[in-house]
């Protein structure tokens, strides 16, 4: 796929984008941890990145079907790159202010909303339906590289130039994937008429898309690992990140070799990915969902950084795996006109669920501590792997369901 010049390019944008995001992730924890050693605060910022899905996802998905999805993309990514920018001019001139850093994440992710929902949109149409697990797959590869390299280098960046500088690295890449959407040569498809006269009954358009998300038992299964692995990503991502600072005593450098462990597990997940697309839905969930946890209890019950990295490979490795799955079934499944108010439907939720994992770990963090915050998340996924392998219903290959 990586011939093709589209996806080529979609691919080569995702890739520079996430890296970017991999360098903030870990930089913007840091120093707030740094500066208040308060998990709770931390939590604050990275809510408030995730605060516009929850508001604003349905009306997007909505309003998007109707419109040139590349160009809303391109604006969005432009937008990302001049928040960012700001960022990076907040820091550099020392004026470190949690309610200005949560107000400009707070817009990036209302640009990051538009961006994502769009390019899932469009997604089908470059890569073709019958392509979708491959073309999942080749984003989670994406992702996998971004999480192997970008929390090792930001580590290293950020000892070496400071915040401000390694933050100017993640706005770069925003303006890197703009150009790569712009290079699109891509046909939309224009919805018929009579769907864009239906668009007056607005709320009942953008109802319909959280609908969807229940209408079938396939499509309950699938909502339901959405809101988990949402969940368990955020959370420990965020916890990762307390745990190295406060239980560990990592420097930002071992921290980013952590984090990196992560990608690592997904990168072998990628190439795992042709050998069991064939299982049983319920079985495949069932084993991911519990060699995830297993990696949970090892990085809350490991005393060094090297034990915590081999539960950061198990646990994201196995992951990124239900990730490609979840997210190639909930478009496979679902008609090509309801894609976008779908995707934003499952922003809803995912907002929700985001809001509530990163609320979580910097309360339970601060109020008890990280380790307990995190065996309760790997409980999560072993009772949700044991609820995969025993649903009758599903005891089916992907290739039943279309995904093939």
């Amino acid at each position: 796929m990586l011939r093709e010049r589209n996806f080529l390019l979609l691919w080569l944008g995702q890739l520079v984008s996430i890296f970017g995001g991999r360098f903030s992730e870990l930089v913007i924890p840091w120093i707030i941890l740094e500066v208040t050693s308060s998990p709770i605060k931390a939590a604050i910022v990275a809510i408030s990145t995730h605060i516009a899905p929850l508001l604003f996802s349905l009306p997007v998905g909505v309003w998007i079907e109707n419109r040139p999805k590349k160009k809303i993309a391109m604006s969005a990514e432009l937008i990302r790159a001049i928040m960012m920018s700001f960022l990076v001019l907040v820091i550099y001139i020392d004026q470190f202010n949690i309610f200005v850093i949560s107000s400009i994440l707070f817009i990036t992710g209302i640009a990051g909303l538009f961006f994502t929902i769009s390019v899932n949109t469009i997604l089908p149409g470059i890569a073709g339906r019958k392509r979708l697990v491959e073309a999942h797959n080749h984003m989670e590869a994406a992702d996998a590289i971004s999480t192997l390299i970008g929390p090792l280098l930001a580590g290293f960046v950020l000892t070496a130039i400071g915040a401000a500088a390694t933050l100017g690295i993640d706005a770069f890449s925003f303006l890197l994937s703009f150009i790569g959407i712009a290079c699109l040569t891509i046909k939309e498809k224009v919805p018929e008429k009579n769907l864009q006269a239906n668009k007056k009954d607005s709320w009942k358009q953008i109802l319909y898309g959280i609908k969807l998300l229940f209408s079938t038992k396939i499509q309950q299964f699938i909502t339901l690992n959405h809101m988990v692995l949402n969940f368990s990503t955020h959370a420990i991502s965020l916890l990762a990140i307390v745990y190295a600072n406060q239980v560990l005593g990592l420097t930002a450098t071992q921290t980013g070799i952590l984090l990196s462990g992560a990608g690592a597990g997904n990168i072998v997940g990628i190439f795992l990915m042709n050998r069991v697309k064939y299982m049983y839905w319920n079985k495949l969930y069932g084993t991911i969902l519990f060699v995830s946890g297993v990696g949970v209890i090892l990085i809350a019950l490991s005393p060094n950084m090297w034990s915590a990295f081999a539960g950061m490979f198990l646990f994201d490795g196995a992951l990124s795996m239900a990730f490609v799955i979840n997210g190639a079934a909930r478009q496979t499944v679902t008609s090509d006109i309801f894609l976008a108010r779908v995707s934003s439907g499952g922003f809803l939720l995912a907002g929700i669920v985001i809001i509530t994992a990163n609320g979580y770990a910097g309360i339970v963090a601060e109020l008890f501590n990280p380790v307990l915050a995190l065996l309760v998340c790997a409980v999560i996924l072993l009772v949700n792997s044991y609820l995969s392998f025993i649903q009758k219903d599903l005891k089916k290959s992907l290739s039943s369901f279309g995904i093939d």
